[in-house]
Order: C-alpha cells, then sequence, then structure tokens
C-alpha cells in the first residue's frame, strides 16, 4: 500500500499514513483523514490502528453509534489492547449503554493498570450509574498514577458537587483548569459550584469567557441563567434559558430555570407549565418537581404541592427547595413543630449559608436571645455587603424579627427599613397611579350606578368575603368562620378580578374601565362565574370565604353582582396595620408596603374608599369590626361576626386555633395560636421612625394621635 505526502508526494508506509491520518483528525479535517484511513483498510483490512481512528473520526464528525462499531472492529483484531477498551467505553457512555460500558472498562483496567485515561473513563460510567463510591476508587486510581490527569480531577469535583460538598468540589475543579486551561468543561463546573456557595458574580465571570470560546455550549448557557437568577437578574436570566432551548429543546434544567424565575415574578401559572416541560423532558428530574410544587403552593393548590414535592424528595432526599415547600406546607397546616424539624434540618446540612432555611425558620418561632439561631443570622450580618442577590434582603428581615421577638425595638427597626429598601429598590410601584385607580373606582361606582343595576346580580347566598388591609386581622377574621361545620375557608383568591377583567375586541379590558358598558344580564353571569368556581373548591360546603383583603376595592362590584353576599370588613388601628405590613417580607404584590410614606398614602386610600363605599351602597350592606375589639372579647364578637353570617352559633367558632384547614398568609404561624393582646398598640414600640408613615396617611384620623 502506498500514500502519498502532499506536502513532498513522496510514498509512505502504512504507519506513516495512520500518523499523517491522526493530524489530520486532531486538526478537524475530518474527511481527509476519513479518506487516508479507508486508503489503509483498503490496503489492510486487519489494521486495528486504522478501524481505531476512523472511529474517532466518526465519534468528532457526531456519530457515536458508528464508533462504536468501528472501535469494536479494532478490538476484534487487537483484543489486548487497553486504549481501544478505554476509548469505546467512554462511547458507550454518551450512548446511555452503561452496563456495557462499565463492563468494556473494566476489561481494559485489566489489560493494564498503567493508563489513568483508563480508569477516568470508568470512573465516569460508574458516576452516570450513581455508584459514586466506585467512580471515586477509579479517579483515585487514575490521579495515583498522574496527579495532574485534568479528567479525574474535574469528576472528582462532579462527586463532590454531587454530594453538595461544594467547597471540596470547587478545588478539584480548580486543579484541573489549572492542568488543562484549554478544557471548559471544568470551567463551566465550576461555575456551577460557584452559584452554589453564592458567588454568582465570579460565576458569570467564568462563563463569560467560555461562552466566547463555544457560544453553542448548551450547559453553560443554562448556568448562566442560573448565575443571573441568583442575582435578581430575572429577564437577562430568562433570556439566557431561552436561548439555551433554541439549541436543546429538550434540556430539561432550562424549563425547571425559567420555572424558577416566572415564580420569582409571581407568574403562578407559567411557571406550572415551564416545570411541567422540564419533568416531559427528564421524568427523573427532582427539581423539576420541586420547581412544580412550589409553583402548585403558590397557586393555593396544596395538596397538588405536596404530591410534587414528595416526588422531589424521593429522587432526591438532600433536595432543600423541595424540603423547604414541604416544611412550608406543614406550616400553613398548623404543623409547625414539624415545619420547624426540617427548616432546622436543612441548616444543619447546609450550614448557615441556606438563607431560605434561616429566614423560613425565623418566621416559625418565637426566637430568644443567645439561641444558636440568632447566633448564626449575627455571624452572617458580618458577611452581608458580600451576600448576592436577595440575600441581603431576606437576612434584614430575618434580624428584625429576631430583635423585635428579643424585644430590642431599635435595633429591630433599623433592619426592617434596610431590608425593606432594597425590597423598594427592585419593585415598580407608582403611589399617584395607585390614587388614581381609587378615583376611577370611585368615578364609576356611584349611587346612581349602583341604584341602576338593583336586582341584577347573582342571588347566591354561598359567598362570604373578608377583605380590609393586609395585616388588619382578616385572617383570624376568617379562621373564626371557617371554624363552623357549614363553612369552607378558600383563603385569598384572585378569582374576583379574574371575572371582572375580560378580554375585548382590541385587548383586555380592565376593571373599572369595563363596567359601564355591562348591561344587567352580563353582570349577573358574572356573579355566577364566580359563585361556580367558588364552589369547585367546596361542592358541598353551604358557605365559602374569599379572604382576599384587596377586594375592599371591588366592594361596589361584590355588592353588584353578588347583592346577597356577606361582607365583612376588618378594621385595625392604621399605625399597627402598617407596622404589621412593613414589617412583613410578602410572598406576592403588597408593593405599597416597603417605604413608609407611600404605605401611609395606600392605607389614606383605603380609608377614603372604604368611606365611599359607605357614602354610595344601601346601610348595612357590608359589616364592620374591629381587630381591637376582637382580641378584647373574642367570644361576643365571635358570636355577632356568626349572626350577621346568617349561620347558627356554634362553639367550635371559639377554637379557631385548632382548625388544621391549610391557611396561606402572612399570618400562619399567628392565627395558631390562641387569642393574644401584644400586637394592639404595637405601634408605640417604633413610635420615632414613624414621621414618613404619618405624613403620607395625611388627614386620616389616627387613634392616639390625631383623630
Amino acid at each position: 500500500m502506498t500514500q502519498h505526502h502532499p506536502q513532498n508526494e513522496r510514498i509512505v508506509s502504512p504507519e506513516e499514513a495512520l500518523a499523517i491520518a491522526a493530524q489530520h483528525n486532531e486538526s478537524g479535517n475530518l474527511q481527509q483523514a476519513e479518506m487516508i484511513l479507508r486508503q489503509i483498510l483498503q490496503a489492510q483490512p486487519h489494521n486495528a490502528g486504522a478501524h481505531h481512528l476512523l472511529g474517532l473520526v466518526a465519534y468528532n464528525a457526531g456519530n457515536c453509534d458508528l464508533a462504536v462499531k468501528l472501535i469494536a472492529e479494532a478490538i476484534k483484531f487487537a483484543p489486548d489492547n487497553a486504549l481501544f477498551h478505554s476509548n469505546i467505553c467512554e462511547m458507550l457512555r454518551q450512548l446511555k449503554r452503561i452496563d456495557e460500558s462499565i463492563a468494556t472498562g473494566e476489561h481494559g483496567i485489566k489489560l493494564t493498570s498503567a493508563a489513568p485515561a483508563n480508569f477516568g473513563n470508568l470512573g465516569i460510567a460508574y458516576y452516570d450509574q450513581d455508584q459514586f463510591d466506585k467512580a471515586e476508587r477509579c479517579h483515585e486510581k487514575a490521579l495515583a498514577l498522574n496527579p495532574n490527569f485534568a479528567s479525574s480531577l474535574n469528576n472528582m469535583g462532579s462527586i463532590r458537587r454531587k454530594a453538595k460538598k461544594y467547597q471540596e468540589a470547587e478545588i478539584y475543579y480548580r486543579k484541573a483548569i489549572a492542568s488543562d486551561p484549554n478544557n471548559l468543561e471544568p470551567k463551566n463546573n465550576l461555575a456551577a459550584t460557584l452559584v452554589q456557595l453564592n458567588k454568582p458574580q465570579e460565576a458569570l465571570e467564568i462563563l463569560s469567557h467560555v461562552l466566547v470560546r463555544n457560544p453553542r455550549y448548551v450547559e453553560a448557557l443554562c448556568n448562566k441563567g442560573c448565575a443571573l437568577n441568583a442575582l435578581d437578574h430575572e429577564v437577562e436570566a430568562l433570556s439566557a434559558f431561552y436561548k439555551t432551548l433554541e439549541l436543546d429543546p429538550h434540556y430539561a434544567q432550562a424549563y425547571a430555570g425559567i420555572s424558577r424565575v416566572e415564580l420569582d415574578l409571581s407568574h403562578d401559572d407559567k411557571a406550572v407549565e415551564m416545570a411541567l416541560r422540564a419533568i416531559e423532558c427528564d421524568p427523573e428530574m427532582a427539581e423539576a418537581y420541586s420547581a412544580l410544587g412550589m409553583a402548585q403552593l403558590s397557586q393555593g393548590h396544596p395538596e397538588k404541592a405536596r404530591a410534587s414535592l414528595e416526588k422531589a424528595v424521593r429522587l432526591d432526599k438532600t433536595l432543600s427547595s423541595a424540603r423547604l415547600g414541604l416544611g412550608n406546607i406543614l406550616l400553613e397546616e398548623g404543623h409547625i413543630k414539624e415545619a420547624e424539624e426540617i427548616f432546622q434540618s436543612v441548616i444543619d446540612e447546609n450550614g448557615h449559608d441556606d438563607m431560605s432555611a434561616l429566614f423560613n425558620l425565623v418566621q416559625a418561632r418565637k426566637n430568644k436571645a443567645g439561641d444558636d439561631l440568632v447566633k448564626r443570622l449575627e455571624t452572617k450580618a458580618l458577611e452581608i455587603k458580600t451576600l448576592p442577590g436577595s440575600k441581603p434582603m431576606f437576612l434584614h428581615f430575618a434580624l428584625g424579627k429576631v430583635y423585635d421577638d428579643i424585644g430590642d425595638h431599635e435595633k429591630s427597626f433599623t433592619h426592617y427599613l434596610e431590608g425593606c429598601r432594597l425590597k423598594r429598590s427592585k419593585i415598580t410601584y407608582d403611589a399617584n397611579a395607585k390614587d388614581a385607580q381609587i378615583e376611577r373606582i370611585k368615578n364609576t361606582f356611584t349611587k346612581d350606578y349602583i341604584q341602576s343595576m338593583k336586582g341584577a346580580g347573582c342571588a347566591s347566598k354561598t359567598p362570604i368575603f373578608v377583605l380590609g388591609m393586609p395585616r388588619s386581622g382578616t385572617t383570624l377574621t376568617e379562621q373564626i368562620i371557617a371554624s363552623h361545620p357549614d363553612v369552607f375557608g378558600a383563603g385569598e383568591l384572585y378569582d374576583l378580578l379574574d371575572i371582572a377583567n375580560w378580554e375585548g375586541k382590541n385587548g383586555p379590558v380592565v376593571f373599572p374601565e369595563n363596567i359601564p358598558a355591562m348591561n344587567k344580564a352580563q353582570i349577573k353571569a358574572m356573579g355566577e362565574a364566580y359563585v361556580s368556581g367558588l364552589k369547585d373548591r367546596a361542592p358541598k360546603s353551604k358557605r365559602i370565604t374569599d379572604k382576599m383583603p384587596a377586594n375592599f376595592f371591588q366592594i361596589g362590584l361584590i355588592h353588584t353582582i353578588l347583592p346577597n353576599a356577606k361582607i365583612v370588613h376588618v378594621n385595625r388601628h392604621p399605625l399597627d396595620t402598617c407596622i404589621s405590613c412593613f414589617t412583613r417580607l410578602f410572598a406576592h404584590n403588597q408593593d405599597n408596603s416597603y417605604d413608609l410614606y407611600e404605605l401611609g398614602r395606600f392605607y389614606h386610600g383605603y380609608h377614603d374608599i372604604m368611606n365611599h363605599w359607605r357614602n354610595v351602597l344601601p346601610k348595612n350592606s357590608f359589616y364592620d369590626i374591629q381587630y381591637e375589639d376582637l382580641v378584647d372579647d373574642t367570644e361576643n364578637q365571635a358570636k355577632a361576626l356568626i349572626k350577621y353570617c346568617d349561620l347558627e352559633w356554634n362553639e367550635s367558632c371559639l377554637a379557631f386555633h385548632e382548625n388544621k384547614r391549610n391557611i396561606r398568609t402572612a399570618s400562619v404561624t399567628q392565627v395558631r395560636q390562641p387569642i393574644y393582646k401584644s400586637s394592639v398598640a404595637r405601634w408605640k414600640k417604633y413610635e420615632k421612625f414613624l414621621g414618613p408613615l404619618i405624613d403620607g396617611l395625611g388627614d386620616t384620623p389616627i387613634p392616639g394621635i390625631k383623630d
């Protein structure tokens, strides 16, 4: 067999031709390499080296199946060549033929125990089979032969990362990068680890270099999305995740990432949709079930959420997000001790770095000076300036709660002020627009309009609305009513506005602008649609509560579409109400709560529209209850409340704290206790800070200050 070298046109030997083909393969000239190799095999059909190299050419061309067949031919002619076994081991692994891969790899290391690559490839196969101990032993043997063997250093990092030993993983990845600076994989893996170590900015810097080298590196793009999300750059994170899906439409991690971002943006339905897409792509992905469960919980479907989160934990018992989700469900059901145990277990495993677990545990318990949790938070506060994304905000709110529990109110409110400042900087809220919305509602629901629609609505007596300012006592009031055997407590529902807003010919027509165009039949249909959705939640219940506090904006609408519905308005001292809002980090909405002056203006608008309803609606259209009276004289107030709801008195209404229904609200822990009076006049503890709040309240009467 002869071969012409293109540079000097001389005749070369098969061995030289093989070397030339190898050079072409290394340089990416795959067609040239294949041509030479096929010429060799035409002359020497049993040339094992040519079959092997042709297999590598096929592999580099993206045809792994053909590569395996060609290297199998090479092994047929050279069964004792350990390199051939090592390479086919890796290719079989990539084809998900793991058992075959391991068998081939094991045979390869029997042929020679002096090749690090043989142990390295076998270790990766064991890793993919979740046999991490065997994988680690293989890589240790490879590194004993060559301490700078980059592949095994990288994979030892991945073994540590899988075990959530992120600091150890970081060390291995950095060693792998030092050994092979041109290899992008350990750099990408290091970036993913840095996100877990709360260093997303450093991760982004590494990923930017990786993606300059390879803009189509799918995993790196997805990791970029995770890093951006950790920095609260939601729009950029979504862009990175969607670019990932453009390259690989079945990349489950990207769908799960989108789900997490959409949940942070309060787009619950989209979050569920994306989590389900992730599960379609990878039915065994624990993070996808966790994302689904958290979105379902936010939607108000705790049983669905529990099933999803439990599935996530079955797939990965160490997955913190799923365990914290289950802890929150237990908290909402009143199983406070069990919830605390879960939060504590996550902290014990992850140390003081898990801000979500620390925050949840602080909210679930009454904290005392000297507690280990308090010490952890104070230690964390020393590094607060270096924490990424939303972690400083969560830490300030946690410290605010801790110091409030301890009784150091000045230090507490200082942390709340800073936590609210950070939260306010991340949201868009326009107090002028809110005032204008209130005026539009008042101008729509005039006394004349109310009179013109008399008798138009749905006659159902099923709904009981409990409304008022957030943190005014609406949860306690609903819990008393919902403890009655004839009542189902549905919690905070978005149904009313979802029904009131409609899709017009030229796009959405939103409340209240759409109301004047509606005739009586449409008004009745709106009420019937609301009741239908309500009854779907509890078909056998006589009465069903809707405790969306912000429905105070819609009292005129409720009276119009559901004239027989009961409406309970909960009043509370303006300063206590506002302080309770300001010191709470809400899961969704309530964007008016993070600046004292804006919060005061919002309360002023609430007070204004409640006066409007008193002026334009018929007398006794809604029932006023005062929170302070309810906690001072619970039995008589509860009896009057139940009577207003047209229900027979039942003693279970006084044992409301024993009702184990799911409660999704910022007041979840308080309502699981018997009545206590410590929240009355709470504002006096913080009086020195309240100047901007009082300014915002304007001419609103403030008992104890101005009436």
